[in-house]
């Protein structure tokens, strides 16, 4: 399919024949064409149930709706015993207006001032300010997501039941964000038993293709999450990427808007908020905390903000949510840390966050009425596009990156390279025709000529065909020509330190 194109075709000269013969009578009796709209209407109710089956798995004990005003009554209660590295210090960088949170901040550098007397100075390498960069890209995305509960941000939360265009999307993100939560859950038990003061924000992989991918992925999942926060965030046809689906979409949107809503390309007029499906969550829910610590204010509140990620931004988020959350723990760091934690505690101290630079993602790569950008190499917009569509199977399949490769992970190979038909005419025109041979029209020594079959040996050579090699052949054979001169000149030069070496000799 070609991208951004829309090129006019002329239309051919018709005879009066031609529009005769052209004329087809469609019968108005359609009985015999509803059995496929039928099945798929069918299809779609299947999964329009599946969908709030798992909405009251999220619902059970937790409302979406009130949860900002939950947030608002928790938050004053953080700050008692707070210190540098826990859960109440994640939920107030995230969930904290911008002034009070830059204040606490400060207030905990002054508490790792006092309590350790030094500062642990790093000089990290280009590898580490790599992790460091993405690091605070993450939580700027997860300060943009939560934006809604604290009350800073105006635009709609298009929550994941009112997709109903990608409902079968919609219905996988569900299934795997579950997992996520339950996955996550096991690993907070897991810290709150036992301390551990080796955490850091670098990853351990070295310079290699594992690393690479893994910093695709945590790249790729950024986007994602940037595309939750408008409505067009979940295209799953190639098609989009077109100029006239985009010129009809734009269109419709103007002329007709109930169309355009009807046909999934405009959220709903009214949003259709989840609300709690029970009051209280029962072991083995979501919302519940199989230990000891359940009434914990900061853990109810780190749960809870998974869930609404889980329902209102999708799987990317939530995801993401679960990794930064896993860099902080429920114990306040001994007395004798040692550097490396120290910088790892004053690194979490320093976050200054600003949303400004987070957009929600243009319904294309690039404006698609953009004649230049539309030609400069649209393969790669379409290769970046496919890529965010198999971004669900990768989550579901590595349900944290923050807890290191898994054993059973393997890169998949590099599928075949595409060549679309611009991109051959692009090479056509940057070649051109050589007559002959490079080295003329004579033909190698020791080398046999080709021969005609039925032809005498004589005249049954096969004459020098031309050549269509690029055209930068010139310029190769000169920088053959120049090394091959410069190892001639070291051999002579070499031959007479030889040879005068051995006269002296």
């Amino acid at each position: 399919m070609e991208l951004f194109t829309l090129c006019p075709t002329p239309r051919p000269e018709r005879s009066e024949e031609d529009e005769f013969a052209s004329v087809i009578d469609i019968p108005s009796n359609t009985q015999g064409y509803g059995l496929p709209d039928e099945k798929a209407k069918e299809i779609t109710d299947i999964e329009k149930k599946r969908v709030e089956e798992l909405m009251q798995q999220f619902t059970k004990g937790f409302d979406p709706g009130s949860f900002a005003k939950e947030v608002m009554d928790g938050l004053p209660l953080l700050p008692d015993n707070l210190f540098p590295g826990s859960y109440a210090h994640l939920s107030i960088i995230l969930l904290e207006n911008c002034a009070k949170m830059q204040g606490i901040q400060a207030n905990l550098e002054n508490w790792l001032r006092e309590r350790y007397k030094r500062w642990a100075i790093t000089y990290p390498d280009n590898t580490s300010i790599t992790d460091e960069t993405f690091f605070g890209a993450e939580f700027e995305m997860l300060r943009k997501l939560l934006a809604p509960l604290r009350a800073e941000d105006v635009t709609h939360v298009y929550w994941m039941n009112s997709r109903y265009p990608h409902i079968v999307k919609v219905c996988q993100q569900l299934e795997a964000s579950v997992k996520v939560i339950e996955e996550f859950k096991q690993d907070i038990l897991q810290a709150i038993k036992s301390k551990d003061e080796h955490k850091t924000i670098y990853n351990p992989l070295p310079v290699s293709q594992a690393r690479a991918a893994m910093m695709s992925m945590r790249d790729i999942r950024l986007r994602a999450c940037r595309a939750s926060l408008s409505w067009d965030g979940f295209s799953e046809s190639d098609i989009e990427l077109t100029v006239f689906h985009q010129y009809y979409k734009n269109h419709l949107a103007r002329s007709d808007p109930a169309k355009a809503r009807a046909t999934g390309w405009l959220p709903p007029s009214s949003p259709k908020i989840p609300r709690a499906s029970a009051e209280e969550a029962e072991p083995g829910d979501l919302a519940h905390w199989p230990s000891e610590d359940s009434n914990n204010v900061s853990l109810n509140l780190m749960l809870k903000t998974a869930l609404w990620l889980s329902v209102a931004r999708g799987l990317a988020a939530v995801h993401l949510f679960c990794d930064i959350a896993r860099h902080f723990t429920i114990h306040e760091p001994s007395a004798r840390a040692d550097d490396s934690y120290i910088s790892y505690l004053q690194h979490l101290t320093q976050i200054r966050i600003s949303v400004d630079g987070v957009r929600s993602r243009r319904s294309t790569p690039f404006p698609y009425r953009d004649e230049a950008l539309s030609r400069c190499n649209p393969d790669y917009f379409g290769d970046v596009w496919r890529s965010n569509q198999s971004l669900t199977a990768d989550l579901v399949e590595n349900v944290s990156f923050y807890k290191g490769p898994d054993e059973n992970f393997k890169l998949s190979e590099a599928p075949p390279p595409r060549c679309s038909f611009r991109k051959e005419m692009r090479t056509l025109e940057q070649t051109v025709a050589i007559k002959g041979s490079l080295a003329g029209t004579s033909f190698p020594t020791g080398v046999r000529p080709r021969q005609v079959p039925g032809s005498d040996l004589k005249d049954g050579i096969e004459a020098p065909q031309p050549t269509r090699l690029p055209a930068t052949v010139p310029a190769l054979t000169r920088a053959i020509e120049r090394t091959t001169l410069a190892d001639a000149h070291e051999r002579r030069v070499s031959k007479q330190a030889t040879s005068k070496h051995s006269k002296q000799a």
